[in-house]
């Protein structure tokens, strides 16, 4: 009698990537999570028919879809055979919650408030919300990857790719029916997802270099405006929240702290030549076509007001430098992406020579910030490789005359020097 074929449980339709690395596919591209996460080209081995049937299945109630997943995985676990399996699940996530309470906890916090709610608070509110337990051990995974040896290294990257899939479904899904019992907790997981999609970058396993580097700071750019957003909805109710924000405004900021001379004269600098890139570039300039950099809402930006995206920027990295010199609150500039507004984030992926020289000044106070902050080890340096490559690689739209003047290449020549670099690579 012909022995029976055993069930196969993983996935059929998945990429080609995945299928190389060896990892779950989520099967939702192309793109998928996977690939989308390490930058890479996304393809797969569908012939038309089975992808059309695919896009049919995708587009199935995502309730119902959760629902019936959820019935099916019980009913595995509950079969013999996997009881074992479910156990060592189980281990590993006690040993992801513990690495979370102990150690990867601290790396999300700027002010002594914070501590009490990232080690206590959220991991109750992560029982309740299944994305931001997922989210947890995310982030403790990746902490974890970046700590071991290989394979221990790479077994814990692939658990993080795996849980980020799931969390960022089950978020998705949340944030469609948000109510102001999840406001804050939807906040908490956007602004995380920032600084996982960082860490997924610092893990070995992660393809691309600096260029790489660049294009997953502009997703941080996004997922922090997006981040920015939810709280806006709301923003009396988060500080009524648990999340600790009041405490951050009772610090106040750091306007009155008087620069040390080097970094005001660097940021005078960046200044002028923002004043002088954006008058010789638009002097004279009546089409709207002109003035297009990256798309249609930038250009309405610098053509509407008189304060450019890049002038927020600028202003805004001014007080990340004194905050840094204040040091009162911890990785102040990481707020940076979010609070520089999305009409820069469009700036710097349209590669805009000068939102990407401000952006290369940001990169200091990242280098600075990478000594306490596991995820962006070494970040600073290689955005501003990154960057470079970006300038020489991708001619300006509209070419402007500062670009050849001293003074941008002073500014460039500071940075460098700030990073300890003798010199950035040849493109």
């Amino acid at each position: 009698m012909m022995q029976q074929r055993r069930s196969h449980k993983k996935s059929r339709r998945g990429c080609l990537n995945c299928k190389k690395w060896h990892t779950k596919c989520d099967e939702s591209g192309p793109p998928c999570s996977n690939c989308i996460l390490r930058n890479a080209k996304c393809e797969y081995a569908w012939a038309k028919g089975d992808k059309a049937s695919a896009l049919v299945e995708a587009r199935k109630s995502p309730s119902s879809m959760s629902s019936a997943s959820s019935n099916v995985e019980e009913h595995r676990l509950s079969e013999p055979g996997n009881l074992a399996m479910k156990e060592c699940r189980r281990m590993l996530e006690l040993e992801l919650m513990h690495c979370w309470s102990t150690a990867t906890y601290k790396s999300l916090c700027s002010v002594p408030e914070d501590h009490h709610y990232m080690q206590f608070i959220l991991p109750q509110e992560a029982l309740r919300h299944d994305f931001l337990l997922n989210g947890i051990f995310v982030a403790a995974a990746l902490h974890r990857s970046t700590m071991a040896q290989e394979p221990e290294a790479r077994h814990y990257f692939n658990v993080a790719m795996e849980l980020y899939d799931r969390a960022s479904r089950s978020f998705r899904i949340h944030l469609e029916k948000m109510d102001p019992a999840s406001h804050h907790v939807l906040y908490i997981y956007s602004s995380m997802t920032a600084f996982i999609n960082i860490a997924f970058s610092q893990c070995n396993f992660s393809d691309g270099g600096e260029l790489n580097t660049l294009s997953t700071v502009a997703v941080a750019f996004d997922l922090l405006n997006g981040s920015a957003n939810i709280a806006q909805t709301d923003f009396q109710r988060l500080l009524d929240s648990p999340v600790p924000i009041r405490a951050y405004l009772n610090y106040g900021l750091a306007s009155a702290i008087t620069l040390h001379p080097d970094s005001q004269t660097a940021l005078s600098r960046l200044e002028e030549l923002n004043e002088l890139y954006h008058s010789s570039r638009y002097q004279g300039t009546t089409s709207r076509d002109e003035l297009s950099v990256a798309s249609t809402s930038f250009s309405d930006t610098v053509s509407a007001t008189s304060a450019t995206p890049c002038e927020t920027a600028i202003g805004l990295l001014k007080h990340c430098f004194a905050e840094e010199q204040r040091a009162v609150l911890r990785g102040f500039c990481f707020i940076f992406p979010g609070g520089a507004g999305p009409d820069f984030t469009i700036a710097v992926k349209a590669s805009d020579p000068m939102a990407l020289l401000i952006l290369m000044h940001w990169t200091v106070l990242i280098d600075r910030a990478g000594e306490e902050f596991w995820w962006a080890r070494n970040l600073g340096k290689r955005l501003a490789i990154g960057i470079w490559r970006a300038m020489q690689l991708v001619p300006p739209k509209f070419p402007s005359p500062v670009l050849l003047t001293p003074e941008w290449g002073e500014s460039i020549s500071w940075v460098l020097e700030q990073l300890q670099l003798p010199e950035f690579p040849h493109a």
